[in-house]
């Protein structure tokens, strides 16, 4: 039992020096000053204390009594800015950093908290914490918003007291739109305020109270010198001015970024500076018979009393041990909860008088400093990034939403087509099926006829060799002649049959005079059929579409004698356009795809977060990229081929060396996705468009931003420059297409027609028409000057994502969500080819000579043949 008793112990004085020794960050600091000797002291110049600043000791000793005590700070001799240097900028970089911060002051009365905490405002020299803690965070926060112009800093204060337990906001008279009344007022007018605790039970705040956002020190320090003069004070034996109530003052900042930026951190903070009321002995402070003064320090003797009480049990908790923490005991516990082991990063400064008259005060003084150090506090930056991200994700729900209405609106009108072409084709496959029948019908009378013909042609030649009349094998002779005449290689009856001998090994063929009107008509009809059915049942049903074919051949073979009834061979027309290669590597979709200026490389973007250089003859991966943090929604070469510009929805636009893939620039300023981009001819400037409603040219050189183009009521999807780099056309969500003059940055022309979303816009080679398409299955081809519509063309069954020119500008390429691509004669309007090769949205379409390239939804690229 001793060997365990000893070792308890042992164990016991360990974890004590641990917890004394625990690192700073993680518990309350603990700064001690001590005053020098003053009247107050009541002409005792004997000094009770022993300082070593070395090791921030203090040694306290009556001569009958001594104990020493390490702190975090000592403070013996020195001056206010020395003061600061060591406790002040602390704290404020803890507040910039996003950390609650409080310093309360502690000490008998006449010790020289309200000195070190506000010290003497008009003298530089004498100030204290607090006006320079306010005049260094305007400093520090002019100096970073210098660094960062999109950061943002509000900052409001308060200041309170609590005097006889009742709650006074000392800035009451400031509030409002009004003139300052400033010092003028009657303190006694200041309204009791009620603490409330708010939903969570963490903390309590005092309803009504007036919170002044400054912008300046000089307002911080007027508004400081206001509420020190309707602060409670009064004349004791120990002190001049002695503070008769505690005061709190609070400082609340947020950093924000302008528009929003991930790369940036928002935080918020809290400051609090509170000044205790001294600790008093009616002995000491000849207060007398003043029923007021001696019912002022009963109160601040009780709060006090009760802050001790909960210093020990958190130093006792901070030990291990459970203690009850009687918090909700006072007014002044209750207002700094936060310093107790709550989310603040707190430093006790006590106050102490030298002189052996206090040495009761001063030892009181000193435990309780030393029982602060054993708080351990759990302080966490307080980010605003949930609230900015409620903000922007309600602002996505919103736009999600009237996206989702367009849509359904959207897919209800599409429904309606489709249930009309689907009626339509129903209708057409039943009269299909009618006119089948009916053809088969008159194929099996024909066979019928001619099986009957056949049967007379033998009874006939029996008759005539019964006779002893020699007829030529493939001869035929109508029944009711004797005679017959040969013409060439005709025999013609008397009766008007003719008969043809046919090649050898064929079967003869007969037409009789009277029925060969019936037999080209039926011809005629029986092609008209089949040519209706090559075009109409292969869509509805193989089958009867095969079963026609074999009928008409059939019964070609039969009356035409073609040696091969019902299986002559079908020649295909020779294609013009089709596909040469396609490229795959991309994890999902691929959302753009460009030509270098000589056509040897492919650059292309996807939904995967990369863009990807291609060899066009080879067709290998030669390079990619981890773009961005986001969809890749667009990328394009530059004019000579060296790098490559991209669009995303992290919101960004950025440029890349091709040879080596390294980012050149990363060019910010846009708050909402990013569509497209574009090169300016000559390569000096770069568009993009996005969904925040504009677009923004950028400097290629600088990877500066050059002029922002605003005038689209909605989300901007495709820009594109003329030839001469002078113009700029744009194609937006709000249907519209707009052309601009980049020579000023200024809106000329809007062209309107469009039903739905414009998705994709761009010039003629000579600039005298422009070229969009849209959401509403159909492309416009608009005349620039007079902004009319020249023409529309349709043939897409589906929303056509985007359209170019080809061929100098005879030819239009078109990529749908139909899967397919189409080439137009830009005259005509005539669809000249239909490629068929993707299994899903064909979202972007790029040409180099007689090359086509296009994208799509089923993560590949395809180049294909253009018919020359």
């Amino acid at each position: 039992r001793d060997e365990a008793h000893v070792k308890e112990e042992k164990k016991q004085k360990k974890k004590k020096k641990k917890d004394e020794d625990s690192p700073a960050d993680g518990r309350v600091r603990v700064a001690v000053r001590i005053r020098p000797t003053n009247k107050a002291d009541h002409n005792d110049t004997s000094v009770c204390l022993i300082v070593d600043k070395e090791v921030n000791k203090i040694t306290a000793d009556n001569g009958q009594k001594n104990a020493a005590f390490t702190y975090d700070f000592v403070f013996h001799n020195d001056s206010q800015e020395e003061v600061y240097k060591s406790v002040g900028e602390v704290m404020l970089t803890d507040a910039f950093n996003g950390y609650n911060s409080t310093i309360f002051a502690y000490g008998q009365t006449g010790s020289g908290k309200t000195y070190s905490m506000v010290g003497m405002e008009d003298d530089l020299e004498h100030q204290g914490l607090l006006p320079r803690i306010c005049k260094s965070m305007f400093d520090l926060a002019g100096d970073l918003q210098a660094e960062d112009p999109t950061l943002m800093v509000k900052t409001q204060i308060s200041f309170v007291e609590v005097y006889n337990e009742v709650i006074h906001d000392l800035l009451q008279f400031e509030a409002g739109d009004g003139p300052s009344v400033g010092k003028n007022a009657n303190p006694d007018d200041l309204k009791e305020l009620k603490l409330k605790e708010d939903k969570k039970g963490k903390c309590f705040y005092a309803d009504g109270l007036t919170k002044h956002t400054v912008v300046s020190y000089t307002r911080v320090k007027k508004l400081i010198e206001i509420g020190s003069h309707y602060r409670t004070k009064a004349e004791t034996g120990m002190n001049d001015i002695s503070s008769r109530s505690h005061s709190v003052f609070t400082i609340e900042m947020s950093q924000t970024h302008e528009p929003p930026n991930p790369a940036h951190r928002d935080v918020s903070s809290k400051i609090c500076i509170v000044d205790l009321a001294g600790s008093e002995r009616q002995s000491k402070t000849d207060i007398g018979a003043d029923a007021q003064r001696l019912k002022e320090a009963e109160r601040i003797n009780m709060s006090l009393l009760i802050l001790g009480r909960c210093l020990s049990a958190c130093a006792d908790e901070g030990k291990g041990a459970k203690q009850h923490i009687p918090l909700r005991e006072s007014t002044l516990t209750k207002l700094l909860m936060d310093i107790f082991g709550g989310n603040s990063k707190t430093l006790m400064f006590a106050t102490v008088s030298p002189a052996l008259f206090n040495f009761a005060e001063t030892m009181s003084t000193l435990q309780y400093a030393n029982n602060a150090k054993k708080i351990k506090h759990k302080a966490k930056v307080n980010s605003m990034a949930k609230a900015i991200e409620v903000k922007e994700l309600k602002e996505q729900v919103k736009a999600l939403g009237k996206t989702l209405i367009e849509e359904l609106e959207k897919a209800a009108l599409q429904k309606e087509k489709l249930d009309n072409k689907i009626n339509a084709i129903t209708a057409e496959k039943d009269n299909v099926e009618s006119a089948l029948k009916t053809a088969q019908a008159e194929n099996a009378e024909l066979q019928a006829l001619m099986a009957q013909a056949q049967a007379e042609n033998n009874d006939l030649r029996k008759q005539m060799e019964a006779r002893g009349v020699n007829i030529p094998q493939g001869t035929f002779v109508p029944s009711g002649s004797d005679t017959s005449r040969s013409v060439g290689n005709f025999i013609q009856s008397e009766r008007g049959g003719i008969w043809h001998e046919g090649a050898p090994g064929s079967t003869a063929r007969f037409h009789d005079s009277d029925d060969s009107d019936d037999s080209d008509e039926k011809e005629v009809k029986l092609a008209e059929i089949h040519a209706e059915l090559s075009q109409k049942l292969h869509l509805i049903n193989p089958t009867l579409s095969a079963q026609n074919t074999a009928v008409r051949n059939s019964v070609r073979g039969q009356m035409y004698g073609t040696g091969n009834a019902g299986n002559a061979p079908v020649t295909d027309r020779p294609a013009d356009s089709y596909e040469i290669r396609s490229y795959k590597g991309h994890a999902s979709a691929v959302y753009s795809c460009d030509f270098s200026s000589d056509g040897d490389t492919i650059c292309s973007a996807s939904r995967d977060r990369t863009i990807k250089v291609w060899s066009t003859k080879h067709g290998n991966e030669k390079l990619s990229i981890p773009a961005h943090n986001g969809f890749v929604l667009s990328c394009v070469f530059s004019p000579d081929g060296k790098n490559i510009a991209s669009a995303s929805e992290d919101k960004t636009v950025k440029l890349w060396e091709v040879e080596s893939g390294k980012k050149i620039y990363s060019m910010k300023g846009h708050t909402d996705k990013v569509y497209c981009v574009t090169y300016k001819p000559d390569g000096s400037e770069i568009a993009s468009a996005s969904c925040d409603k504009t677009i923004r040219i950028w400097n290629t050189d600088l990877g500066k931003k050059v002029a922002t183009l605003r005038g689209h009521a909605s989300a901007v999807f495709c820009v594109n420059y003329s030839a001469d780099g002078r113009l700029l056309v744009s194609a937006s969500d709000d249907k519209t297409v707009r052309l601009w003059n980049m020579d000023n940055h200024t809106e000329l022309r809007s062209y309107t027609g469009h039903t739905g979303t414009a998705w994709s816009c761009c010039f003629s080679p000579t600039a005298d028409k422009i070229l969009s398409s849209s959401m509403d299955s159909t492309i416009k081809l608009w005349g620039t000057q007079n902004g009319q519509c020249i023409r529309t063309f349709r043939g897409h069954s589906a929303p056509v994502h985007h359209a170019i020119f080809a061929k100098e500008g005879e030819l239009i390429l078109s990529g749908s969500r139909d899967r397919t691509l189409k080439s137009w004669n830009v005259e005509t309007g005539e669809v000249l080819s239909t490629f068929v090769g993707h299994s899903n949205t064909v979202y972007h379409v790029g040409v180099h000579n007689n090359l086509i390239l296009s994208c799509s939804s089923d993560q590949s690229l395809k180049v294909w043949q253009l018919k020359k």
